[in-house]
Formats: structure tokens, C-alpha cells, sequence
């Protein structure tokens, strides 16, 4: 088979479209055609360019944490899919050796990895899995756009609903509105009944966050964030911050924009990650701070049921094949890009 491989770290030319033996399923396992996987500013380009040495990325290596495609192939003990399905793959990879392996309970491991990063992923045209990842997909759902939705919304429903305990009518800011993680925390809140602010740090970005449902824009980048907030809330403040950046200018102004006993929750540092925390407004105030990452089934299922309605959408830059891997991570470094970049290596 085909793989967008790399032997060394570097830019984005150190991706070969290599021949390299096709993947067996073993016991638990599966192997999946790829129609579909995204390419990740951090997971995938930063990891590339040996920027990400606590992840233990061994060499020589091939990334891709989220892709779609059909089952090929099904080892013994599997009886969640079959051969044919259609299926998207979830990143967290159990090792189907420890205790909680063996007593089925996957989400649980002690040993697990990540997908495109502590093993071999998705950017290639088959990719053998434990089959307890697989999700299988309706068929109004494209792969692209599944592999999108896996990539954000579970994460994102997690956050707001289990962390940040998001409720009908409330009020949230999400921050980082164009990005992927943002797009999707939008749509879902909204489908959720709550009012939304999308703050981004550009007009053409807050349009967007717009776009996909936003009562209300912010640029934080020319506007004052907490003042615009508490002017549009009339000066109640809001009930969450949705938040993924960081950023050391933007995250006090965020958080100032809570009311009395409101939540923060954040998944996400690119912005910095080192930020002020005003300690006497957060105990005055009540305020509570939550950092998470993960899922459960229940956020996947809905992930995938949103999507399937048509309440989901991601917003899709461009499709490469796999055979223009180079270009896609160029791509993602070079420009700062609202949607999903897609590598196909079903098209070559």
C-alpha cells in the first residue's frame, strides 16, 4: 500500500508517498480502506517537524489520527462491525493487553495511544485499528465530513456538557470561533438551545463563526472583549467560556466575562498556555476552572447523530490526495484556515 511516510523530522518535504507492506488484522483488530483523514496543525504538522518530543514519536513514521474509510478486513473476536461498513475511527487506541483491555472495558486502558502519533495512523490507504475504535457511520454522511466531525465532536460536546454542564438558555463564549474545535462547539451549543458568541480574532473569522450559528460576533483582536460581552449581556455576564487557545491577551479578557458562579473549560494551548489568572475575581466571584480532554460513547453517538441531521456541519478547506501530502501540510502552515484540510488516498 501507499503511505505519506517520514524517516526524519522536519518540513513538510520530509513526507515520502511510499510503498510499505499492508497491515493484518490481528485478534480485536480491523483493517480499514482510508477514504478520508485530516491534516492537524499540531498533531500532525507540528509532530512532523519535531516539535512535539513529549509525544515519543518514533521514526520512521506515518501520522493521520482521524481517518474514515471501509472495513477490509475483521480478525477474530470482533462483533462490533464487519467487513464492507463504513466507519469512522476515534484516535485513542486501547492496547488489548492490559487488565481493562481484557475485561473489554477499551476506553479504560492504562496503555493507550494515540493514533497517527504514538502509532501508526490513517495517512496511508489502509490502517489497522482495534476494532473497539470503529464507529460505524450513516450512509448521508460523507468521509470527509465524518472525519472532520470525530476529530472535534466528542471532545467538544464533552466539554460543554460533561465539564462545563452547559444548560437550555444559557449563554456561552466560544472563543477561537473559526477553528475547528470552535465551528463545532458553535453548532453544538446551539443545537443544545443556548445562545452563542463567537469570538474570533479577525472580522472574515467572526463571520464565519456566524455562519455557522452564532447569535453574536466579537473581533477580540480590535474590540474590547469583557466590555463588548458585558454590554450585549447588559451586564449580567455569561453562564461558560468554551475555550481551546490560551493566549495570554485574550484568556483574562474571557474570563472577566463571567457571571457570578460561571465555568470555564479549555482544551487547548497553541496560543501560549501560559496565562494572568485574576485570583480574587475567580474566589469573589465563584467562578470554576476546567481543563479535560476525551470522550464517552454517548459524546460520539451524539457527534454522530447531530451529523447525520444535518445540525453538525464541518466547514472543509480543500481535499488533497494522498499523493499531495506535501502540499497539504504546506498548506496548513502557511495560511491560517477556518476549515478542515482533507487528504484522500483513495484518489491517488
Amino acid at each position: 500500500m501507499k503511505a505519506a511516510l517520514y524517516e526524519r523530522f522536519g518540513p513538510p518535504n520530509v513526507l515520502g508517498y511510499e510503498d510499505i507492506k499492508d497491515p493484518t488484522a490481528g485478534t480485536q483488530e480491523i483493517v480499514v480502506k482510508v477514504h478520508a483523514v485530516t491534516v492537524n496543525r499540531v498533531l500532525d504538522c507540528a509532530v512532523r517537524a519535531g516539535e512535539q518530543s513529549q509525544r515519543g514519536v518514533v521514526l520512521p513514521h506515518v501520522g493521520g489520527v482521524d481517518p474514515a474509510g471501509i472495513v477490509v478486513e475483521v480478525g477474530d473476536d470482533v462483533y462490533n462491525v464487519r467487513v464492507g461498513d463504513r466507519v469512522g475511527l476515534l484516535s485513542r487506541i486501547p492496547c488489548l493487553e492490559c487488565a481493562r483491555c481484557r475485561a473489554r472495558e477499551f476506553k479504560k486502558c492504562t496503555n493507550s495511544r494515540m493514533l497517527g502519533v504514538g502509532c501508526w495512523g490513517g495517512a496511508a490507504e489502509l490502517v489497522k485499528v482495534p476494532a473497539s475504535v470503529a464507529v460505524k457511520l450513516p450512509k448521508n454522511l460523507e468521509f470527509a465530513e465524518a472525519a472532520a466531525v470525530l476529530r472535534h465532536g466528542p471532545m467538544a460536546h464533552h466539554l460543554l456538557f460533561d465539564v462545563g454542564d452547559l444548560k437550555e438558555g444559557e449563554t456561552v463564549l466560544v472563543m477561537g470561533a473559526a477553528g475547528g474545535l470552535g465551528l463545532t462547539g458553535i453548532q453544538i451549543a446551539k443545537a443544545a438551545g443556548a445562545t452563542v458568541i463567537a469570538a474570533a480574532g479577525s472580522d472574515k473569522r467572526v463571520e464565519v463563526g456566524c455562519k455557522y450559528g452564532a447569535d453574536f460576533g466579537i473581533n477580540y483582536a480590535k474590540e474590547d472583549l469583557t466590555e463588548v460581552v458585558e454590554n450585549y449581556m447588559r451586564g449580567e455576564g455569561i453562564h461558560l467560556v468554551f475555550e481551546n487557545i490560551s493566549n495570554p491577551k485574550t484568556w483574562p479578557k474571557a474570563l472577566k466575562c463571567l457571571r457570578k458562579h460561571g465555568r470555564l473549560v479549555t482544551a487547548g494551548a497553541h496560543g501560549g498556555g501560559k496565562v494572568e489568572l485574576d485570583c480574587a475575581f475567580l474566589y469573589h466571584q465563584n467562578i470554576r476552572i476546567f481543563g479535560s480532554t476525551g470522550n464517552t460513547d454517548k459524546n460520539v453517538n451524539d457527534t454522530v447523530t447531530l451529523a447525520a441531521t444535518g445540525k453538525l456541519k464541518a466547514k472543509i478547506e480543500k481535499v488533497f490526495p494522498l499523493s499531495e501530502a506535501v502540499a497539504a501540510h504546506e498548506m496548513m502552515e502557511r495560511e491560517i484556515l477556518s476549515g478542515k484540510i482533507i487528504l484522500d488516498p483513495s484518489a491517488g
